[in-house]
């Protein structure tokens, strides 16, 4: 059996979407941060946001939700603040001890921390509005379309169209960290859920090593409603495969620690367990599926745990 791993959603605020009801089939345990919009039907619901998010950043009273500006205005932000420093550094020290403090970085100013909240709320509150894109607006499509990154750098990613501002993509992440810390002990796995997440992450990864990433791919069948929720068990009673699906899961999990090959060799079992386990007894016919990708793990520090990356959720397509 599979040693025990955490799933943990990302981003940090993560908008309601209909193909999340096929979450709790899979993972029963997983933890998320700020949710908008959520049904009460759910098993797991999100954490207030603190007061700090609540206070407004004066400085972004005229970037609105949905500008897809986000990136312009940190950027604005941080050359009218000499004193600021290095926000990211700053957010490294949040929520640590004094002592260890001490030894990383000094502890974010209310305004720093304001600013990083005000910004993710930004970037939430523009996938929840691009979700209606994919609802086949076309003309929302055309009006909030991506806007170009001037500075972008012309590498060719397979599956990307276009990345994400790096210093954006780093705020972000260490956000997630700093909040989700509680839930990132011991063996952990980012759970990418957000419009955006996939080429954030491949942004963190940087060239040329984004070139260089390795994963699998399962086909998960999935909900879209409550009703078929319950159809496929997600009831009181969980349904009879899902603890073995998590055994299995956490299985490929620990392989990427010794290998590709090893990660591809579990993820087979596990797709062979899902077509004649899962699929194959799926109360309904045709079924929509969540494709689920398995990402090795990167040799930095902060990118040494593998990722679990719903690909369907915007890839290739990007907000900023």
């Amino acid at each position: 059996m599979g040693a025990p791993w955490q799933i943990v959603a990302f981003p940090l605020i993560l908008p309601w979407r209909e193909e999340f009801w096929t979450l709790p089939l899979y993972f029963p345990d997983l933890k998320v941060g700020v949710v908008k919009g959520w049904p009460p039907q759910m098993p797991y619901q999100g954490m207030e946001m603190p007061p700090e998010a609540l206070a407004p950043a004066t400085e972004l009273k005229h970037y609105r939700p949905g500008d897809l500006r986000q990136w312009h205005a940190f950027g604005e932000f941080r050359k009218s603040q000499e004193d600021l420093g290095d926000l990211i550094q700053l957010l490294r020290g949040y929520g640590q001890e004094p002592a260890e403090v001490a030894e990383t970085a000094p502890s974010p100013s209310p305004q720093a921390w304001s600013l990083a909240w005000q910004l993710e709320k930004i970037s939430a509150d523009q996938e929840a509005q691009l979700r209606l894109v994919d609802q086949g607006q076309d003309w929302l499509a055309e009006i909030l379309k991506p806007e170009p990154w001037e500075d972008q750098p012309a590498f060719n990613v397979p599956g990307v169209e276009e990345m994400v501002d790096p210093e954006l993509a780093k705020l972000r992440h260490r956000l997630w960290l700093r909040v989700m810390a509680p839930y990132l002990e011991g063996d952990y796995a980012p759970l990418l859920l957000g419009r955006a997440s996939r080429s954030l992450f491949l942004t963190l990864k940087g060239w040329p090593r984004w070139t260089g990433l390795q994963w699998v791919e399962l086909a998960l069948p999935g909900c879209r409603s409550a009703e078929e929720l319950r159809a496929a068990g997600g009831g009181a009673t969980p349904p009879p495969w899902q603890s073995k699906f998590k055994e299995m899961l956490a299985t490929c999990l620990t392989a990427t620690e010794q290998g590709f090959l090893e990660l591809q060799t579990a993820a087979l079992r596990l797709k062979e367990f899902l077509a004649d386990e899962v699929a194959a007894k799926w109360p309904s016919t045709p079924y929509w599926t969540w494709d689920l990708e398995i990402w090795m793990p990167g040799e930095e520090k902060e990118d040494e745990s593998p990722v679990l990356c719903w690909a369907g959720a915007g890839k290739g397509i990007l907000p900023g």
